[in-house]
């Protein structure tokens, strides 16, 4: 290694505290930087006052007491001296010895065993100081020596003479200068910190002053919002007075004790007492100072299929947007969530009379099993936990059957609160009242029976028509569903179910059915599964879906036997024509002249596909067909039939 690379082992740091800059100028304590990016030093004491100091924090570290307690050592000769006892005077008689004995006796000289003890005492002391002080020129001398070798150095132990002049060097290290960058970060910093309690009162305002615009702010909204609320006709009314107090005093009159009822007027008193809700005066959330999550009451029918797969249909929903709520609408929210409790409340005093299906409440849940197939549901489900409609998989016509109901239950209620209003009234006491309490349970589960008798109606005849069509025979169907007006329907429903037949209400529809463009058939339909057939010459009550079929059957086959009946005679002519009969019966239409015989036998396989079988002899010989064939309809194919009866 060089020389050049080994001069950093020649350094020498001084262990002093560095006092002083490049230049020779003392430094300065910095206390602070002022706004006005001055720096501010501390100022330089004066040797009295760091005297002061100094001897300030003696007394305050050992106490006033320090002198008193401290004993220098020419001072302990004095306390060997024999001292009088005054009790011992007093025991040996204290009046004998006088103050001249007493002064003689202190200005007697020291004796040779007294000084003797001094000098033992003294000499070993003094000797440690003259120690002190020849180290103490020593090490000024080799100082003197190392600082400036060439004056030589007298007094000091000849055996440091021989050290070499830098035997004690000593190395000055300056402090770079502080560039520039960092100076101003120091600056910055030290400013920071002074502004902190500034910005730490800045935020304090400025958190004050957003409170009062808040505050500000709903005040004014909460009497905007009240005015609203007039204007929309809510009925507004101050806060009740606290319990167990009949007058309001002085200390408890607030400006803000606006309330608003929002429940039906005519409603239990339970209802409206619970139906009454404050503005709010805290800001953020909401216009009304509502508690709890809103409630909806749902309608659902679940309907199992032919393939064992279950349909869930339930009335709408659709979720609101919270965001912007305005006071109307959350009032009529309010309101409706009252009204479904209490119609629901009425839905529940309603099962234990219920005849027509058996019915379980649970929490918040009323079942109704229509059929085996089908459920009835009416439940209070809160709106979180609801999807929006329409759900997967439903039936539309179904989801508006729900609708239906749900809407129809509230024009239920209006009458309901008409019955409760008659039958309260004074006029009305003690005497017999003719109207009947309405029953909003009995007559949604009727409506329910009566839609899926006629959706199973519906689809017999929907099979019967698109099996004969595919045949050829002409049909015709209208079905009339509900015969009623929604006055007349909302009326049923309203009306309670009665045994009496004088009494009852019910709902009904009517079905038209024309065959083969030749008689025209009437059924009429009743709630919950009355089906009534007006024919020619009677009129029968259908009481099962079989006896309906059989039905079906007679008059389809006759209408069709009819028609061949009439294609028969149109073909023959003379005497033949009354040589053709039909056995409605047996389902047969044959004929017979001179030796030949056609007969025509019509029956049914599944889903009314329609089957005819024609059989022809002439003389001996035998033919046998059989419809379908092919794309022949079932007309032309028993007409070809007829015209190959004739043929020689």
């Amino acid at each position: 290694m060089t020389s050049e690379s080994r001069d950093w082992s020649n350094l020498r740091l001084s262990l002093e505290k560095p006092y002083k800059d490049t230049n020779g100028v003392p430094l300065k304590k910095l206390l602070d930087v002022s706004s006005e990016e001055e720096f501010i030093y501390e100022q330089p004491k004066s040797i009295d006052e760091l005297l002061g100091t100094r001897l300030q924090r003696v007394f305050e570290e050992r106490g006033n007491t320090v002198w008193d307690e401290y004993t220098p050592d020419w001072a302990e000769n004095e306390s060997n001296t024999p001292v009088v006892n005054d009790e011992v005077e007093e025991d040996e008689d204290e009046d004998e010895e006088d103050e001249g004995e007493q002064t003689e006796r202190k200005k007697k000289p020291m004796n040779v065993e007294e000084l003797a003890k001094l000098r033992t005492d003294v000499v070993p002391k003094l000797m440690q100081a003259l120690n002190e002080l020849m180290i103490s020129r020593d090490v000024l001398g080799v100082y003197l020596k190392t600082a400036l070798p060439d004056v030589p150095s007298e007094g000091i132990t000849p055996e440091l003479n021989i050290l070499p002049s830098n035997a004690l060097a000593s190395t000055t290290v300056t402090k770079h200068p502080v560039s520039a960058s960092v100076q101003a970060f120091n600056a910055q910093l030290a400013v920071g910190g002074k502004d902190e309690a500034l910005r730490k009162s800045a935020a304090a305002f400025k958190t004050a002053a957003v409170s009062m615009r808040r505050a500000l702010a709903s005040g004014e909204r909460y009497w905007t919002d009240a005015i609203k609320a007039r204007n929309t006709n809510w009925s507004i009314m101050p806060a009740p007075l606290q319990y167990d107090r009949m007058t309001r005093r002085s200390t408890d009159t607030n400006a803000m004790d606006v309330c608003i009822s929002y429940g039906l007027e005519h409603s239990p008193t339970e209802t409206r007492a619970n139906s009454i809700v404050w503005l709010n005066t805290e800001d953020g959330k909401g216009p009304l100072a509502r508690s709890g999550q809103p409630y909806r009451l749902c309608v659902s029918l679940t309907i199992e299929n032919d393939n064992g797969s279950k349909t869930v249909s339930r009335s709408s929903f659709v979720p609101k947007d919270n965001q912007d709520e305005k006071v109307e609408d959350v009032l009529e929210e309010l309101q409706r969530e009252t009204i479904d409790r209490e119609i629901f409340a009425e839905i529940v005093n309603n099962v234990p009379g219920l005849i027509l299906a058996p019915a379980w409440v649970r929490e918040q849940t009323v079942s109704v099993e229509i059929s085996q197939d089908v459920v009835l549901r009416l439940e209070l489900i809160p709106e979180a936990d609801l999807e929006p409609s329409p759900l997967a998989g439903s039936d539309p016509a179904v989801n508006a059957i729900c609708d239906a109901i749900y809407h129809s239950m509230r024009l239920i209620l209006l009458r309901l609160h008409a019955y409760n209003i008659e039958f309260h009234h004074p006029s009305n006491k003690g005497k017999s009242f003719a109207m009947e309490r309405p029953r909003p349970l009995a007559g949604v589960v009727e409506l329910v029976l009566y839609y899926m008798f006629v959706r199973k109606i519906e689809k017999h005849l929907n099979e019967l028509v698109e099996g004969l069509r595919k045949a050829g025979v002409e049909m015709f169907l209208r079905i009339n569903r509900l015969g009623e007006t929604a006055g007349e329907l909302i009326a049923l429903l309203a009306a309670s179910y009665s045994a009496d037949e004088q009494k009852k209400k019910t709902i009904g529809g009517e079905i038209l059915l024309r065959i083969a463009n030749l008689q025209t058939f009437r059924f009429t339909m009743q709630a919950p599964a009355l089906l009534t057939a007006i024919l020619a010459q009677s009129i029968s009550v259908i009481h099962s879906m079989g006896q309906f079929d059989e039905l079906l059957r007679h008059e389809v086959t006759r209408c069709i036997l009819q028609r061949i009946y009439d294609l028969g005679r149109d073909k023959t002519q003379g005497p033949v024509k009354e040589a053709w009969f039909m056995d409605v019966v047996a389902g047969t239409c044959f004929s017979s002249w001179e030796g030949t015989t056609v007969r025509f036998q019509v029956s049914y396989v599944d889903n009314w596909s329609l089957k005819c079988s024609a059989e022809l002899w002439k003389g001996k010989e035998s033919t046998q067909k059989q419809f379908p064939f092919g794309d022949a309809l079932i007309f032309d194919w028993a007409a070809s039939i007829v015209a190959d009866a004739f043929d020689t």
